[in-house]
């Protein structure tokens, strides 16, 4: 059966969505042995262990999934622009708008201004072999960048989280139930990362890593709920052509 635009333009939301998380894995999973101690906010000891090629990758990552969260995310607001016409729903829409196109301006910066911090570390302490100056250098580069950073947070994970939660308990998602409405829940990137990926940080390594792609694998859920509302009008266009 050939797959519809629509549904090509989710998925390549989805496996945008994926390469960020694999991009999240390469910068941030440690071994079993390496430390996990942090210098500052931002510096880890364990950026000294890791190896050039994971930083290069993770940017590539972040770059290129972000051009296919674009395609995922402005299909999905179509399909929800679509299904949600009343004045107090259109609302939430434009929020939803506002959130994921401040994701695919951020998404690739940030990532890129994390691998750049690491990089800007474990650099400078190979040339002058002072951890702690090199320390102090990067997060310096990371403060510079707060603010950004601190508003694609804001704007992408926060907003869009919220705007999800709201659609999915206000019945604007084609949901039948409240087991339903609760799983959907968990689509999102602050209840997926703040509850499941906190689970995981309780388990044994290498199981604890796992907690480093949760946000990301939020965004993805996203897209899943995406599918459901493709769903949705597929059963309501086969439903037309029987009336008509």
């Amino acid at each position: 059966m050939k797959m519809s635009k629509e549904k090509r333009a989710l998925i390549a939301g989805m496996i945008g969505c994926l390469l960020y998380v694999i991009g999240d894995f390469l910068f941030a999973a440690t071994g079993k042995s390496q430390s996990t101690e942090s210098i500052g906010l931002m510096v880890k000891v364990a950026y000294l262990d890791m190896a050039t090629w994971r930083m290069v990758v993770s940017i590539i990552c972040g770059v290129l999934g972000t051009a296919l969260y674009y395609i995922g995310f402005h299909q999905m607001w179509k399909l929800l622009k679509q299904r949600l016409t009343q004045p107090k729903q259109q609302k939430w829409v434009k929020l939803f708008q506002i959130a994921y196109l401040t994701g695919t301006v951020c998404w690739g910066y940030v990532h890129a201004m994390f691998m750049n911090v690491a990089l800007i570390f474990k650099f400078t302490f190979e040339k002058y072999g002072d951890m702690q100056a090199a320390a102090e250098i990067a997060n310096k580069v990371f403060y510079c960048n707060a603010a950004p950073l601190l508003a694609a947070y804001i704007l992408c994970d926060v907003l869009l989280s919220v705007v999800m939660l709201v659609m999915i308990w206000k019945r604007m998602l084609p949901l039948k139930n409240t087991a339903q409405r609760m799983l959907a829940s968990f689509c999102n990137p602050i209840v997926f990362m703040g509850i499941v990926g906190n689970l995981f940080t309780l388990l044994p390594w290498p199981l604890d890593q796992i907690d480093h792609g949760t946000e990301s694998a939020g965004h993805l859920l996203v897209l899943v709920l995406g599918l459901v509302l493709l769903r949705e009008k597929a059963k309501c266009g086969e439903c037309k052509e029987a009336v008509q």
